[in-house]
């Protein structure tokens, strides 16, 4: 009898909450009108009718107790709550003391679950989603005050739970505006990401290997650029030195990845040309591998992996920050972000970031001014979501540094007794780049939603530099290569419209999505004549120059179209998931056309070297969980890079190659051990090349470069106030088919075998506010070069180091005021870094930066 009653008043109680929400949505609150009196006795009669056992006054008294002014959970007013990150179950008990509000639940659910923590001023109700969030759980009203923890899945069968002041809760999992993952205990990696047109997964749903950092681990150590940030992933390298005249570079498991192949909320084209400021991004995030299906062909074919920033929004609390930097030499700067949410919903949300840093760097004759301006505002209705993203990034570089290239024959410099860098006046790059992006979010019906981004950046180029110095003997004489003068200038044009949802058929749930994304580029590159400049001679290890005419080398003023391109594609995927998620299969197509041409070699913009050609790149991906908290997943997929036009010097010349496909088969495990994540995996990757016979003359797709690897990973807090990420991969990367066969398995060139790299950040346990971080990093040594008698660069080692102390900001009461210390290369080793085409730069010299924070 009495458990027939309470499943009779849990009917009740549902039928109520229900006709809360539909009385939330259709009226506001404060507002009583015909229209409500009537929708009361409309759900009156409905009451009785469901639940004609269950009294009439009582349905009818928690009916007027929900109309607006009224006691409900959400008008409770606002209390201070401190909940540490870590198990979810303990998290709600620690909620229900300090909220003096009952909760009910079921053991099971809970275990295994985590949660970020709370910390601050919040409603109950709003405090409550916050925990929640990203667990696959949430709540319902039960009584006065009191809550009810559900899974998400049956809250959905009653409507989404709407809660004033926390947007994020409201907004479907198909959508992506609003809907960040969660970040794993310690803040400094999320335990989701961005996977395309997939939209956001939760790491153990995803079937790569993917890490997300997040602001958070940027900020701790006053991280500078977007390469940076990714200073302790064991599978990225840096390639070309900061401060050279070449693009941040980027390897992921051996292949090479440059800045436009960077994307911004999942488009490519929109990051500015030669280095990417760490303020921009919300997150930045790492997918390792091919992904063809998930983002189509990045504008430079990248195949190794893909990194996409997350753009910064405001939150639901407040954001007021001021910072003052300095860094070694001579460098000063300041940094503001500020972001606040208005309406009563806090609907509309406006986020404000700009940054400035100019003066001498570690390095001998070299400047750097940066400067950042971005803007985030998005405004988030009950079924329309839209976002807007501005930025400007300026890039000043004085005394540029030089690549180092080696002689026939000779070895590889001492790096410890080479100079960085050299008194060669007038050298310098000055970049600017602005761009803008559009995106709008709208949920057709329950679980459905389409969405739509349009994007645009200019950027513009220009430069007067030596490229590189070759090195011509073994005592460090060497000679400068012709000066360069360039301008450069680019615009990229992309859009993309698709749609994702969900449908549920019994115990099977499929997860569908369509996308049609296109990118356009117009780019312009002109050089300068400077061949009647006069050479010069220096030795790498003394430094002594002769050429003193830097300011006379020709740099282009108006560079016009020199090249357009579009890359334009059509993508499905169907994911099936039964078992509550447990078995999840994806299959999906994307169809890529590539369109190319230059320009403007007549003066008149008659096309040239005509490309058009269209690549089919299927995908199958699988994750299974054996365990609740165990995920091996599996994934075959390609990456796509423009094809060749053969020239006019083979037999068969004009000949156009369909786009390259690359192939990605990889198998791994994840654990998530509550408050860390441990992924292992083994993959290869085969990517073909052209290659030439000899006898006939002509060139063919025959060539192929093998990367098999395993990587370990680990990210999150081991212990109680230790974090750590990081990990190691092992690589063979092999030359499997090369010309006439004469370097057939010989390691690749500007590949490490063996990476390892470890994040660590404790909070002492002595000293409240108190932290040290220390990063190391350590790289094998490799080839730099294919072929007999192959000179390699030597392996290293470098440690960074850092300490912060926060504590209350005396001018504000929920403030904080942090100091920050971090050493870059701490014990100033010096050491190879390769970039590829044989070019050779020196690591960084010791960095240090300090910076003083307040937050109010």
């Amino acid at each position: 009898m009495i458990k027939r009653s309470w499943a009779k008043q849990r009917q009740c109680d549902e039928t109520v909450f229900l006709a809360e929400r539909l009385s939330a949505d259709t009226f506001p609150a404060g507002s009583v009108s015909g229209r409500g009196v009537s929708a009361a006795l409309l759900f009156l009669a409905a009451c009785t009718a469901l639940t004609p056992l269950i009294t009439r006054k009582a349905c009818a008294q928690t009916l007027i107790s929900s109309k607006p002014g009224s006691a409900t959970p959400s008008a409770v007013p606002a209390t201070t709550f401190n909940i540490p990150a870590g198990s979810l179950s303990d998290a709600l008990v620690a909620f229900s003391t300090q909220a003096h509000a009952p909760l009910t639940s079921q053991a099971p659910m809970l275990a295994g679950r985590t949660t970020g923590g709370l910390h601050g001023r919040f409603a109950p109700s709003e405090a409550l989603a916050r925990l929640l969030n990203g667990t696959g759980l949430t709540y319902l009203p039960d009584g006065a005050h009191a809550y009810k923890i559900v899974p998400a899945s049956t809250a959905i069968m009653l409507g989404p739970v709407r809660v004033a002041g926390n947007m994020q809760s409201r907004v479907p999992a198909t959508a992506m505006i609003g809907n960040l993952p969660s970040a794993l205990p310690g803040g400094e990696i999320a335990r989701g990401g961005q996977l395309g047109m997939l939209g956001n997964r939760d790491v153990m749903d995803t079937p790569f290997n993917q890490t997300s950092y997040t602001e958070e681990f940027i900020e701790k150590r006053q991280i500078r650029s977007i390469r940076d940030a990714l200073k302790d992933d064991p599978s990225v390298r840096a390639g070309f030195a900061t401060g050279s005249a070449g693009v941040e570079r980027l390897q992921i498991r051996g292949f090479n990845i440059d800045n436009v192949d960077i994307s911004y909320g999942g488009l490519y084209g929109m990051m500015p040309f030669g280095g990417i400021t760490a303020e921009l991004a919300e997150r930045v995030e790492v997918l390792r591998g091919p992904a063809a299906l998930l983002n189509g062909m990045s504008p430079g074919g990248a195949v190794g992996g893909v990194v996409n920033i997350v753009p910064k929004r405001a939150g639901d609390k407040p954001l007021s920050k001021i910072e003052a930097d300095y860094t070694s030499n001579a460098q000063f700067g300041g940094h503001a972000d500020v972001g606040r949410r208005f309406g009563k919903e806090k609907q509309l949300g406006v986020r404000v970031n700009g940054m400035i840093r100019s003066g001498p760097t570690a390095i001998p004759y070299n400047a750097m001014k940066t400067a950042l301006v971005g803007s985030g505002v998005d405004l988030r209705l009950h079924r329309l979501r839209l976002s807007t993203d501005f930025g400007y990034q300026y890039r000043d570089i004085e005394g540029v540094l030089p690549f180092f290239q080696l002689a026939s024959g000779i070895p590889v410099p001492d790096a410890a007794r080479a100079k960085r860098n050299f008194n060669l006046p007038g050298t310098y790059l000055h970049g600017e780049d602005i761009f803008g992006v559009f995106r709008g979010e709208f949920d057709l019906f329950r679980n459905f939603t389409a969405y739509g981004s349009v994007g645009v950046h200019d950027y513009s180029l220009k430069g007067a530099y030596f490229q590189q110095i070759v090195v011509n003997d073994l005592q460090g004489d060497s000679r400068g290569a012709t000066p360069v003068g360039v301008g450069q200038r680019a615009r990229y044009l992309t859009a993309e419209v698709g749609v994702r949802g969900k449908v549920v058929s019994g115990p099977v749930t499929q997860d569908l999505a369509f996308s049609a994304n296109r990118l356009d580029l117009d780019f312009g590159r002109l050089f300068g004549v400077n061949t009647g400049l006069p050479a010069y001679n220096l030795n790498i290890y003394k430094g002594a120059g002769t050429f003193s005419s830097g300011n006379q080398i020709s740099v282009p003023n108006h560079v016009g179209t020199t090249s357009v391109s579009t890359l334009s594609s059509l993508a499905f995927v169907d994911t099936i998931s039964a078992l509550d998620k447990r078995i999840q299969v994806t299959a999906g197509l994307r169809v890529q056309r590539v369109q190319s041409a230059n320009t403007g070699s007549d003066h008149v913009g008659t096309k040239t070297g005509v490309y058009d050609r269209t690549a089919v790149s299927p995908s199958v991906l699988a994750v299974f969980k054996p365990l609740k908290n165990v995920s091996i997943y599996g994934n075959w997929i390609q990456g796509l890079q423009q094809g060749t036009v053969v020239a006019s010097t083979y037999a068969n010349s004009g000949q156009i190659f369909a786009p390259y496909k690359s192939t990605q088969y990889e198998v791994g495990v994840k654990a998530d051990l509550k408050k860390f994540i441990v992924t292992f995996d083994v993959f290869q990757i085969s990517q073909p090349s052209t290659v030439t016979d000899v006898n006939t003359n002509t060139m063919s797709v025959n060539g192929r470069q093998r990367n098999r690897g395993l990587e370990l990973n680990i990210a999150g807090e081991i212990v109680h106030g230790l974090r750590a990420t990081g990990g190691v991969m092992l690589l063979d990367p092999i030359l499997t088919h090369t010309q006439g066969g004469a370097t057939d398995g010989q390691r690749a060139a500007n590949a490490s075998p063996l990476n390892f790299n470890m994040g660590l950040d404790y909070d002492l346990p002595f000293v409240r506010g108190l932290s040290v971080t220390a990063d190391v990093m350590y790289t094998h040594s490799e080839y730099i070069e294919t072929g007999a008698n192959r000179r390699s660069i030597p392996g290293w080692v470098r440690l960074d180091m850092g300490a912060r102390y926060a504590m209350k900001n005396p001018a504000f009461k929920d403030g904080k005021l942090s100091f920050l210390l971090n050493v870059d290369n701490i014990t100033n080793e010096r050491y190879w870094n390769s970039g590829g085409y044989n070019y050779l730069s020196l690591s960084a010299p010791r960095t240090v930066r300090f910076a003083v924070m307040a937050d109010f």
